[in-house]
């Protein structure tokens, strides 16, 4: 499909469709009872359709599901956070990608033109970013705090001593 058979459309995913489309390329996938609140204070969310399902050029079908997402969330002026770049496995390589970014991006200058707009990369998209102007933060380091992340790293340690 060429990128001329998607849409992308404004909008919020459902909480289904969120943690699908996380766990399907690889990212990981968000406690359910927390999805809703954290999709409710987005400050922009775009996802991507098959134009073949959709009704009209801005409404997707009544069974359909996107295909890739992009969102920021943050205080809508000074500080923004792009997160959950994500296009499923069975449409990469179409430029989704780029055109989530390009959509995300138009809407800062746009909305939020003096926002500082920081995102943590994933491997595999670490070449897409500063397509759109990101640079790395040296000689500033990366860092994050997850409580929900050492949780699930003391689950899975203590699995695995009661497996031997």
């Amino acid at each position: 499909m060429s990128d001329s058979e998607y849409v992308i459309l404004q909008g919020i995913p459902t909480p289904q469709v969120y943690h699908d489309l996380r766990k399907l390329v690889g990212m990981t996938p968000p406690p359910m009872e927390a999805v809703p609140k954290a999709l409710a204070n987005s400050f922009v969310c775009f996802l991507v359709y098959e134009r073949r399902h959709m009704t009209d050029n801005t409404t997707p079908g009544l069974e359909q599901t996107a295909v890739g997402m992009g969102r920021l969330l943050g205080d809508g002026s000074l500080f923004l956070m792009l997160c959950d770049v994500a296009v499923h496995p069975d449409h990469q390589r179409r430029g989704l990608g780029k055109r989530i970014m390009q959509s995300l991006t138009d809407y800062v200058d746009e909305h939020a033109p003096d926002a500082y707009v920081s995102l943590v990369a994933e491997k595999a998209a670490q070449k897409l970013y500063p397509q759109f102007g990101f640079k790395d933060v040296q000689p500033s380091v990366g860092m994050f705090r997850m409580i929900r992340g050492l949780r699930v790293q003391d689950e899975a340690a203590q699995e695995d001593v009661g497996r031997a």
